[in-house]
């Protein structure tokens, strides 16, 4: 847990930088999380799942509207080499990631060209957002923040890397995934996929518990008493010498190949939970005019 002085001088709220966040994706990337479970109401089995980046946005925080505003996904030249540039020296271009240079509407984009890398988009710190754009809260993601950067995945969920890996591929072309702090990224959220990878002990009930799950975090921590349940939370151990940590709660959940009888013991409310959390994802994913693909898949089965 980290914490950093307001502008006001006088108080200090809890922070999380972006690397510490991937850091705690690693083991599991690697083998799994573990996710206990009860069948036939006797059997005691633990599901694992591997983490996938499934789509990500970053905002920054509000800018002043520069004379010439741009629509997201809108860089000049100079600005497209510039972000082309950027990252680790030392990394391998990442296979099927293609760096196409696209002249669109030249109406309204006067000469300005987008740098789209296979679903990664990178933006510039003044790029704004439609003025009409509104938030739960009602406010214009303008007066929010500028996204300087979005992912979402399109690869079959077997050619995927795990997220802690597909985060060290992205960064090498946006440096700052690493750097920058919750306290800075306003309306920042990400969504991951959890696949089985397998069970222990396993069992013919195996193919019972293939159900892959899509989950939404906020990744902004706001100023404390701001509303909105939405933001990571501060907890604090029992342990006297306990660090307290920072958790991001679901606020939107999508599934596919989901049997409730297996996950939902408590029937009617997990259900209604379930249901009530897809509704938001969509909304959510309406509200931002995002196409996310993972979503409209697990949504189609």
């Amino acid at each position: 847990m980290r914490a950093f002085r307001t502008c006001d001088d006088e108080q200090f709220r809890p922070y999380f930088v972006l690397d510490d966040l991937w850091e705690s994706f690693r083991e599991w990337s690697a083998y799994g999380a573990g996710v206990p479970l009860i069948l036939n109401d006797s059997d005691c089995v633990v599901q694992y799942y591997v983490p996938y980046l499934s789509g990500i946005q970053i905002y920054g925080k509000p800018t002043k509207s520069s004379p010439k505003s741009r629509r997201p996904g809108e860089h000049s030249d100079s600005e497209s080499r510039d972000s082309s540039s950027d990252g680790c020296s030392d990394c391998e271009p990442e296979r099927g990631l293609n760096y196409v240079r696209e002249q669109r509407n030249h109406h309204h984009l006067s000469g300005e060209i987008a740098l789209r890398m296979d679903g990664l988009f990178l933006r510039d710190q003044h790029t704004e957002l439609p003025e009409d754009f509104s938030s739960d809260e009602g406010e214009s993601v303008n007066s929010q923040g500028s996204l300087l950067f979005e992912y979402f995945e399109r690869d079959l969920p077997y050619s995927r890397e795990p997220l802690a890996d597909k985060i060290s591929d992205l960064a090498c072309r946006f440096p700052e995934l690493r750097t920058l702090r919750s306290c800075d990224l306003s309306s920042s959220w990400i969504s991951v996929a959890w696949y089985p990878i397998y069970r222990i002990p396993t069992g013919p009930t195996l193919k019972d518990l293939d159900a892959c799950f899509l989950t939404y975090h906020s990744l902004h921590t706001p100023v404390e008493g701001a509303p909105g349940g939405q933001a990571p939370m501060l907890t604090y151990p029992s342990e006297v010498d306990g660090a307290p940590k920072i958790t991001l709660p679901v606020f939107g959940l999508a599934s596919y190949k989901f049997k409730g009888s297996l996950w939902t013991p408590n029937g009617g409310f997990e259900r209604q939970l379930a249901n009530s959390l897809l509704q938001a994802a969509d909304n959510w994913l309406r509200r931002l005019q995002v196409n996310h693909p993972d979503f409209l898949f697990f949504c189609r089965r």
